[in-house]
This record gives structure tokens, sequence and C-alpha cells, in this order.
């Protein structure tokens, strides 16, 4: 009605209609998305991620408002989608104290076994570091603890010499070479034990460097072992039923039988401790036919006297010979699938040393040892 247009009245009634509903009325296009913008910035920040999903979809919701007269207007959801939680970066883990090393439980590896090492032949000869000496008897020959001298029968005379053969000399007389009489060294590598043919008699005497003798009196078996602190005697029984330890004059005496060890055989008797706690002897099954009264340069098994029992060792393989230190510790050999070698025993048979022998010297007698 053109009549109304200049009516003042319903001019102000317009304006007055359009102040009241403004606030609820979104603009279309541009002006929807910059109105929804400012909305945006005023919202807080407990509603910032509803908002970053809601102001993906902001223009067209604007768009669809101013255009309500145009289409139908959609069912309001009865409840907002949850948004997905944001990705989040992986923090990376606190740094946590490593632990400080410790020992490695692999053992050390085991040094080679030190000082030197003596070996014969069949022939008597004798063998250090490679190089052969002429030795002397292989029923009896010897060497001085200390690795120096020599000893052996020849003739009916106890012989010495220097380990090369120098300083050859001859000791005393009336020593037969009975295949069971070799002499031994005392600890001190300046006192013998030996056995003499007198004709009054077999006698067994301890010689000084001096020429002085101590009788001790008639020998009662073979292969007579003395410790090296001078205070103990071991000897074979001639039946080989068994093994004597006494104390140097005869008194003290252990004897090991077949009853210790299950009706074996003592067939070979070959070291005594230093103090005389152990000996090392070879035995034999129960139905073994018997030995002879040769000199053994073996032994498979350690006893301890004062128990009686065989000595359990701490290695693998066979046991073929063992020389007593007078620290206490042994030198033991061992053979095995491998070959064979030389362990190192301390005082308390703990492994200290261990040494793979030659072709060679394995198969050779292990005569001596001296640190």
């Amino acid at each position: 009605m053109p009549e109304f247009d200049d009516d003042a009245r319903l001019s102000g009634a317009f304006a007055e209609f359009r102040g009241e509903v403004a606030p609820y009325v979104s603009p279309p296009g541009a002006a929807a998305a910059h109105r929804w913008v400012r909305r945006r910035r005023r919202m807080g920040a407990a509603s910032i991620a509803v908002g970053a999903v809601l102001f993906v979809g902001g223009p067209a919701v604007g768009f669809a408002a101013a255009h309500d007269d145009e289409r139908p207007r959609p069912p309001m959801p009865t409840e907002l989608p949850t948004p997905p939680a944001p990705a989040l970066t992986p923090t990376p883990p606190e740094p946590t104290e490593q632990p400080a090393p410790t020992e490695s439980s692999t053992p050390p590896e085991l040094p080679p076994v030190g000082g030197d090492v003596f070996y014969m032949d069949t022939w008597g000869r004798v063998y250090l570091n490679g190089r052969q000496y002429p030795g002397g008897d292989r029923a009896n020959v010897t060497v001085s603890p200390d690795g120096k001298r020599l000893m052996w029968v020849e003739d009916n005379h106890l012989m010495t010499s220097d380990v090369d053969g120098a300083n050859r000399r001859r000791v005393i007389d009336e020593v037969d070479e009975p295949l069971c009489g070799n002499p031994a060294w005392g600890g001190d590598s300046t006192r013998l034990l030996v056995i003499r043919y007198p004709s009054s008699g077999p006698e067994l005497i301890i010689l000084d460097r001096t020429g002085a003798a101590d009788d001790l009196g008639e020998p009662r078996g073979c292969h007579y072992q003395w410790s090296a602190d001078g205070e103990r005697i071991a000897y074979l029984h001639g039946d080989i039923s068994g093994v004597t330890v006494q104390d140097t004059f005869g008194g003290d005496k252990v004897v090991l039988d077949r009853d210790d060890v299950d009706g074996r055989f003592y067939v070979g008797l070959n070291a005594i401790s230093a103090d005389g706690s152990r000996v090392c002897v070879i035995l034999a099954g129960p139905d073994t036919p018997g030995g002879d009264a040769g000199r053994a340069l073996n032994c498979n098994t350690i006893m301890d006297v004062a128990t009686k029992k065989v000595v359990d060792l701490p290695f693998d393989g066979r046991l073929s010979n063992a020389i007593f230190l007078a620290d206490g510790g042994m030198l033991a050999r061992v053979r095995s699938g491998n070959g064979s070698e030389l362990v190192r025993l301390d005082v308390n048979d703990r492994i200290v040393a261990r040494s793979v022998e030659s072709k060679a010297n394995a198969n050779r007698s292990l005569l001596a040892y001296t640190p």
C-alpha cells in the first residue's frame, strides 16, 4: 500500500520491531561468517575443544539460518556428538638411572701354568722347556723340589747331578736298585730318604748333606714318599692291599685299605701332600689280577688320609698324575677327549692356572714341577 509508505508512525513501528529481533537473526553469507568468528573469540577456554569442531561447519550453519524460508529446518540433534580426542605426540620417557656395571658372571680366563715342568721319556732322559738332558735311571730318577738337582741309583751307588748333567757325583754306596726302592727328596732339597742294603739287612735312612744318617728301621713297603714339611711318610703295601701314612719315625699310623674303596686295589703310590693329609694313588678294580713293584709315575685318585675318602676335584676329565706343592696346592695332569692339560690348584682346591700340554710332552711322563 503506497499510501502508507511515508507514514511516520508505520516507519517507527518497523524500526522498533527490527531493534527487537535483530539479536536473534544471523546475517547471510560472509556477514554470518564474520559474526560467528567474533562470537567464537568471546567463548571461554572451557569450550575450546567443542568450538574447534563446530567452527568447521560455521559458514554453512550461517547460510542455512539466512535461508530458513527456502528449505525446511532439519531436526535438531538431541545430543551433540562427542568430538574425537586430539592426536597427541608421544612424550619420551623420563631417563632412568642405569645400574652400575657389575662383575661379569663369566669366570675370568685363567693364566697358563708358570714355573718349570719336568718330563721324562722312556730312556730316563729329562726334558725342561723343550730341552733334553741326560737324566738317569727311569726306575728311580727324581728332581729336587727347588728344581736344581737330579738323584738316581746307578750300579748300587746313589748318584746326583745338576739338571743339565753337570757336577755329577756319587753320594753313598750299598744302595741297590730294586724296583720298589726309589729314593725321595726332602722338602728343603738337602735331605734324602733312601733304602740301603748293607750286609746286615735293608734299612730306611734319612741322609743329610753332611753325610750323617738317621736310621728309621727296616723298610715295610715300596715307593716311599716324604711330605714337604718332613713330618710324614707314606708307603705302598707290597701286596697292593693298601697304603700306610705315618710320622717320620713310625708313629701315628693311618692305614688306607681296600675296605675304604669298595674292595679296589692300591696298585701304585705316587705322591704325598706337603702336610701328609693326602696321597695320590692308583686304584684298580676288585678283579684286578695284580700289579708289579715297578715305579708308577702316574695316579688316578686323591685320598684324604684322615677321612679315608676319595677327594672330589673341581675339573672334568680323568686325573692321570698329581704333584703336591709346598704351599698346599697341587699340579694335576688331566686327560680328556681334547688331549692332556696341566691344572694348578691352590690350597683350597681352586683352579688358578691351566695349560694344554704339547703333543710331545703329553707322550712323556710328568716327572716334577717347580713353581
